[in-house]
């Protein structure tokens, strides 16, 4: 391997670049960076790399960073403390702007830090760990860890067991659990879910405990890229994830070509690893959500269970459009849109549009501080954002209406985190799922009540039952209830938006089947 680098050392560690063809290097404060005679992919910048000689199975530990410093701090931090000492450690920073990778460099673990100089993504963050470890020729699995999770002194142990125990799986991930409430299961793998055309985690929300040291191992669709061991061999066989994806279905893809290639995916529920999932409605990810499902379903399915999934996918993306349009929220209408244009299209990758682009102008008319909501007696809370912002919310609104009963609406995903001293009443919903005569009891529950306003705690996303309330509020970052424009007085945006999706996702039905099979099956497969 260190015939691979060029460069000088500092303190102890090799500094130097990936050595690629057509490459000259100078240093300019420090910092590598590369120079080509002609365009070419980013490269990246390396710095120090080591391995630990033991008797244990070699791993080698991928961790794919962004303005993430003080999350991949911690990381580190726990990767130290592992009974697994065979490791190789190899942090991909995705030219963070935080001063990621200074603290990276100055980490006591013997780290590889490899530089990308643009922002890659999720899977060409990935990639390029992956490319570098592969160069180690005695390693038998690769780990993929998320900047921002945290893992036990077993986790990989764990990992590495079940798969020496299992020669048939091709991919372990740790059950993820939630760093709010330590003992509830995020996940522990999921499912592809036809029907929706989206994804359901495994054991979602169940406690943690009764599973624990029995030695369950689940098979699943896929395990989630937050902790995941991938034997080596596998991925020489199938090629690495696909940069298409850029963020988000790229590793429930990669686990769907592992088991195509007749291998398992399955989840280890004596690994632990803590994830947040309670980070809220995103406008950012809107796009690769809409974008990537039909890139996923295009890739694996086929026939008529392809027309049936894709009609369900352009519904509920398109419905979701006309709703925003209608809102007046027309920068993320027209995001989403250029998600099924690039689609049609082929374009993939990072999307064009910035997403400080995304930010909208608030609609709110004014702010509530004062004690005009003290005597309301019954209030509703729509959980859209992060757990932070919806508890936040809460004891906001326990200030501004002290004798209120309160109830939380909430996906049904998210319901068990939110079953907390002072909420009255839990309205779980499933937009996905839920059929008519669901939704239409939901919409009966909450107008029966006759609440006396109603919150939306989160940014970007309205639920719609809040059309239900002759008045609503949205929790500002500051703490303030801000009026709302949401009401029953333009409740008929909401079938207007139904209807009219349908009807579009009617009309890109087979554009978008054509597209499936010229732009993504005829494609080229990503390879080593």
């Amino acid at each position: 391997m260190e015939g691979k680098h060029h460069g000088r050392l500092r303190g102890g560690r090799h500094w130097g670049r990936v050595a690629h063809p057509g490459c000259t290097t100078t240093s300019s404060g420090g910092k590598i960076i590369s120079q080509h005679s002609q365009p070419q992919k980013p490269t990246a910048a390396v710095v120090s790399q080591h391995r630990h000689s033991t008797g244990e199975v070699p791993v080698t530990v991928v961790i794919v960073n962004w303005n993430r410093r003080d999350c991949v701090l911690s990381l580190l931090d726990s990767l130290l403390l592992l009974e697994h000492r065979a490791l190789t450690v190899i942090v991909v920073d995705n030219a963070s702007s935080d001063g990621s990778a200074e603290i990276i460099r100055n980490h006591p673990l013997s780290v590889t830090l490899l530089e990308n100089w643009e922002n890659l993504g999720g899977t060409g963050g990935f990639n390029t760990g992956i490319r570098h470890a592969l160069e180690f020729s005695d390693q038998e699995f690769i780990w993929l860890l998320d900047n921002d999770a945290e893992v036990l002194q077993d986790t990989l142990d764990q990992l590495v067991g079940a798969m020496k125990r299992d020669s048939s799986i091709g991919v372990a991930g740790s059950c993820i659990l939630s760093p709010e409430n330590r003992t509830v299961i995020v996940e522990a793998g999921g499912f592809v879910d036809r029907r929706s055309g989206t994804w359901t985690p495994n054991l979602r929300y169940q406690p943690y405990t009764p599973l624990q040291g029995k030695g369950l191992v689940e098979a699943v669709d896929y395990v989630p890229a937050c902790s995941a061991l991938v034997r080596v061999s596998v991925v020489r066989q199938i090629g690495q994830l696909d940069e298409r994806f850029f963020l988000h279905w790229d590793d429930i893809d990669f686990c769907a070509r592992v088991r195509e290639a007749g291998y398992r995916v399955v989840s280890v529920l004596d690994s632990p690893a803590y994830h947040g999932a309670e980070k809220g409605y995103s406008s950012m990810t809107l796009y690769y959500d809409f974008r990537n499902a039909l890139l996923y379903f295009g890739k694996h399915f086929n026939g008529v269970s392809l027309l049936r999934t894709y009609m369900n996918v352009l519904s509920n993306y398109m419905s979701s459009l006309v709703y925003m349009r209608l809102m007046g929220k027309t920068t993320l209408a027209n995001y989403l849109g250029e998600g099924v244009c690039d689609f049609l299209a082929g374009r993939f990758g990072r999307s064009r549009t910035n997403p400080a682009a995304l930010r909208e102008q608030p609609t709110s008319k004014h702010s509530v501080r004062d004690n005009s909501l003290c005597g309301c007696t019954k209030v509703i809370l729509f959980a859209v954002g992060s757990y932070e912002e919806i508890v936040s919310a809460l004891a906001a609104v326990r200030v501004l209406s002290p004798l209120a009963s309160l109830a939380v609406v909430v996906a049904a995903d998210r319901a068990e985190a939110y079953r907390l001293p002072g909420v009255d009443r839990l309205i779980v919903y499933d937009l996905l799922k839920d059929g008519l005569a669901a939704r239409l009891k939901t919409a009966g529950d909450i107008l029966a009540e006759r609440y006396s306003y109603g919150v939306t705690a989160g940014k970007g996303f309205t639920i719609p039952y809040a059309f239900l309330l002759g008045r609503n509020f949205t929790f500002e970052p500051d703490g303030a209830l801000a009026l709302s424009e949401v009401s029953w007085k333009s409740v008929w945006k909401l079938p207007t938006a139904l209807l009219l999706g349908k009807l579009c996702a009617a009309l890109l039905l087979i554009p978008a089947c054509a597209a499936a099979r010229i732009r993504v099956k005829l494609a080229k497969e990503p390879s080593l």
